[in-house]
């Protein structure tokens, strides 16, 4: 008898590890169908690291358990290793060639640098120590998204507190808004030369949107590498979003009304993500230099946005970081939604995610490059 309840139980094992198969090989192709097209495969691919993890632990139970069902979860593993890779990244130290020219890369949405907070009384003093944090940061490229520099100040003029106090160019993609009169947007500040810059608008987006696309050409010592600051379709969710969700379960009616609303705001950002990062990438592919896109995509690795971008670009974190890589600083942990691609003619050598500077809902992210010699 208790060999049948054992035989019955592997059986509901294995029954249940190939419906996780099912569910993951259902995840990877929703990951290749445009939301704006078949909205519903943009939750399918949202809901895929669920399935990776649960084919490790059945992994995992096989192998304890001894058991030749393990070449399942394993045969998974290996065929689908670059998706693991997407979650965790393992990768060694890199030594830079010698004479080898270099480019080091930062990127972070400093959430308006918290000025929002109390907009009445001035910038708290939280933004000053954000301020003057990236402005000392050793790297050769800032790309800032939720930018905020006050018009009509010179304590809270950022432009000049991380530009012009340290040499360094800029090029801003803004609008102006608030009581107080501040850009607000996109800027770029860079220790070697513009050569020339511009924006990228998305369609059906406000003027005054911080949703938008920026690039600059930039001379490094005399090649030159373009560099876009991006800031795609927010999520639009909120912590107290979450928190209500939460609060409502054993409510029936409460929980199907705030479950509904965040439905509602994932599938708008999954539509509007998808057309946006095709006309990035329109634009990407027509820039005569090696490029570097950085920023906050607001999608997490499995999704088409980040499968478009890395079907045409590698991912620094992918070859140069370490870990789980999140770069969301909010209730719902280890999402990485802020990325560095780069293109053929570069080669990514070092990537960090910036814990130490936890003061905005995103961490800074910065990755080193070495220029590749032309070819003669």
């Amino acid at each position: 008898m208790a060999g049948t309840f054992k035989q019955i139980r592997r059986r509901i094992w294995l029954i249940l590890n190939i419906l996780v198969v099912l569910w993951l090989l259902l995840g990877v192709l929703s990951m290749r169908v445009p939301p704006y097209e078949f909205w519903p495969a943009g939750f399918v691919a949202f809901s895929l690291p669920g399935a990776l993890v649960l084919n490790f632990l059945f992994f995992i139970y096989w192998l304890l358990k001894r058991s030749w069902y393990v070449f399942l979860p394993l045969a998974v593993i290996g065929l689908g290793w670059n998706h693991y890779g997407r979650l965790v990244s393992i990768t060694w130290d890199k030594e830079l060639p010698e004479g080898a020219k270099t480019l080091e890369v930062l990127s972070f949405n400093v959430h308006i640098f918290n000025a929002y907070e109390r907009i009445v009384e001035g910038v708290p003093r939280v933004s000053e120590e954000m301020v003057d944090w990236v402005a000392t940061h050793p790297a050769d490229v800032f790309c800032l998204q939720e930018f905020y520099s006050r018009v009509n100040s010179t304590e809270y003029n950022n432009f000049n507190r991380i530009g012009k106090r340290y040499n360094r160019h800029v090029f801003a993609s803004t609008y102006q808004g608030d009581r107080v009169k501040a850009d607000l947007g996109i800027a770029i500040f860079s220790k070697y030369p513009i050569v020339r810059g511009n924006t990228i608008r998305f369609p059906n987006t406000p003027e005054r949107s911080a949703n938008r696309a920026a690039w600059v050409d930039i001379n490094v010592k005399g090649d030159t590498v373009r560099v876009y600051a991006v800031h795609l379709q927010s999520m639009s969710i909120k912590a107290e979003d979450i928190e209500n969700t939460y609060s409502a379960i054993g409510d029936e009616e409460s929980f199907r009304k705030e479950s509904r609303n965040l439905a509602r705001r994932l599938r708008m950002g999954f539509r509007a993500r998808a057309m946006q990062v095709q006309q990035l990438l329109d634009h990407v592919k027509t820039s005569p230099y090696p490029v570097i896109v950085t920023g906050d995509f607001n999608d997490i690795p499995f999704s088409y946005t980040y499968s478009q971008l890395v079907g045409e670009l590698n991912n620094s974190f992918e070859k140069a970081g370490n870990g789980v890589g999140a770069t969301y600083n909010g209730p719902l942990p280890f999402l990485r939604i802020d990325n560095q691609f780069f293109s053929e003619g570069l080669e990514a050598y070092d990537f960090k995610t910036h814990y130490e500077m936890p003061l905005s809902d995103h961490f800074p992210i910065s990755a080193t490059y070495v220029i590749k010699p032309k070819e003669e």
